[in-house]
C-alpha cells in the first residue's frame, strides 16, 4: 500500500507542476498578445496596414507559385517560390520597423519591397519558375505580388504623411 501512495503523491506533484507550467505559458502568451495589441492600438493607419499584411506575407511564402501536370503519371506538381526566403526577411524587416524608429528605415522598406517586386515579376517573364511546359501560375504568385505592393503603398503613405518621423 505504501508504494501506491508514494506513486500517487509523485503523480499528483507532477500534475500540479505541469498545471503551473501551463498556467505560466498561458500568462506569457496573453502578455505577448496584449503588448502586441497595445502597440497595434497606438500606431497610425499605414503602420496598421503593414502590421496586418504579415498574414498575407505568410501565405505568400507557403503557397505554390506554379503548377504543372505530368500526363504519364497523372499527377499535378507544384513549384514553390524561389524568393520565399526573401519574403520572410522582408516581413521581419517590416515588423521590426514598427518598433525601431529610424528616419532611414522608411526608405529601406521602400527599396527592399521595390526590389522584391521587380524580381517576382521578372522571374516568370524569364521562364525561371520551372522549365516544365505548359505550367500554370497559382494563387501564391499573386500573393507574392500583392504583399510587396501593399507594403510599398503603406510605406510611401507613411513617408508622405510624416508617420515615420523619429519620435
Amino acid at each position: 500500500m505504501r508504494f501506491f501512495e508514494t506513486v500517487s503523491d509523485v503523480l499528483q506533484f507532477l500534475f500540479e507542476k505541469l498545471k503551473a507550467l501551463l498556467a505560466f505559458f498561458l500568462q506569457l502568451i496573453i502578455a505577448i498578445f496584449s503588448k502586441l495589441f497595445e502597440k497595434f492600438s497606438e500606431i497610425d493607419i499605414p503602420e496598421k496596414v503593414i502590421f496586418l499584411n504579415i498574414v498575407p506575407a505568410f501565405f505568400a511564402v507557403i503557397l505554390p507559385v506554379a503548377s504543372f501536370h505530368f500526363p504519364r503519371l497523372n499527377m499535378e506538381w507544384y513549384v514553390n517560390n524561389p524568393l520565399a526566403v526573401y519574403m520572410i526577411g522582408i516581413a521581419i524587416v517590416m515588423f521590426v520597423s514598427l518598433y525601431v524608429r529610424w528616419r532611414f528605415f522608411s526608405w529601406i522598406r521602400i527599396i527592399i519591397n521595390a526590389y522584391y517586386l521587380f524580381w517576382i515579376i521578372y522571374i516568370p517573364l524569364a521562364k525561371g519558375f520551372t522549365p516544365a511546359e505548359p505550367h500554370t501560375i497559382c494563387v501564391g504568385y499573386y500573393f507574392n505580388i500583392a504583399v510587396p505592393v501593399v507594403y510599398l503603398l503603406a510605406s510611401l503613405s507613411a513617408v508622405f504623411m510624416g508617420v515615420d518621423d523619429v519620435r
